[in-house]
């Protein structure tokens, strides 16, 4: 595998915040190849690499942190809702008999 460039980094990066909009295990095999990557950047370039550059991977992954964090939020928000009205209905259905 060759050493990727950052162009090539920011677009795993582009890709994984497109796959986090659609399907689960399209943007989990993403982020597993941008973290190969990063390491196999860092590795190879090592303490030459371009801090300021680094910086901005930096904020693109915080940014995609957050909305993995929300996305999550949102989604445990709705099992939450759902156990609450399964609850509800099997409380409901053993009343009413």
């Amino acid at each position: 595998m060759t050493t990727p460039d950052l162009a090539e980094l920011h677009a795993r990066l582009d890709a994984l915040g497109t796959a986090l909009d659609g399907d689960v295990q399209d943007a989990s095999e993403q982020m597993a190849a941008y973290h190969e990557q990063l390491h196999l950047y860092i590795a190879e370039v090592g303490p030459q690499a371009p801090v300021e550059a680094l910086r901005g991977l930096l904020q693109l992954q915080n940014a995609l942190l957050l909305r993995m964090h929300a996305r999550q939020q949102v989604i445990g928000e709705a099992l939450r809702l759902a156990r609450r009205t399964e609850s509800a209905s099997r409380a409901y259905a053993g009343d009413a008999l």
